[in-house]
């Protein structure tokens, strides 16, 4: 691919990767090389983050299965993403330097969510996207949702294990 053919991928990509998170009342924090960062419960207060979050995953697992059926049609290869999703307290608001201030989320809970994104690649799955969620965000969805254990792993950066759930359905 040429650079004006990768730039036009991930804008298509992130578009529909978007239009999940903002239809279940998400922020999107910023695009991080192929990565979309979101968050939930702020600027305005919601009472179900963690049920939003998992509806936006599954979503974006399910249009991503429609644009690979198109990709494989046009004889190109699948697309396939991990997401972490996990619960808990954030600093959210204008972060930055004079000149460079973004409304941004970071904290403790922030980094858990990409360790479960990494860990998605460690672990085999099928479909377009590896979906898992912490014991934190799973205690949240009051049987809302379809889960099955994974482990509990250790994680970097974090003291305690993490205790992680693939997100199967709604």
């Amino acid at each position: 691919m040429i650079r004006s053919e990768i730039a036009e991928f991930l804008n298509d990509h992130f578009t529909l990767l978007a239009k999940c998170v903002e239809a279940e009342g998400g922020t999107i924090d910023k695009f991080i090389g192929d990565a979309l960062m979101a968050f939930w419960g702020a600027p305005t207060e919601q009472t179900d983050t963690a049920q939003r979050a998992c509806r936006a995953a599954l979503a974006m697992a399910e249009v991503l299965e429609e644009d690979n059926a198109l990709r494989q049609e046009d004889g190109l290869p699948p697309v396939r993403i991990r997401i972490g999703i996990h619960t808990g307290p954030v600093v959210v608001g204008n972060i930055g330097a004079p000149g460079r201030i973004n409304y941004t989320i970071v904290g403790d809970t922030v980094n858990t969510c990409q360790r479960l994104e990494s860990l998605g690649g460690k672990l085999e799955w099928e479909g377009a996207a590896a979906i898992l969620i912490s014991g934190a965000t799973a205690s949240r969805l009051e049987g809302h949702f379809s889960t099955e254990p994974v482990g509990i792993f250790e994680v970097k950066g974090k003291s305690e294990k993490v205790e992680a759930f693939r997100l199967l359905s709604a």
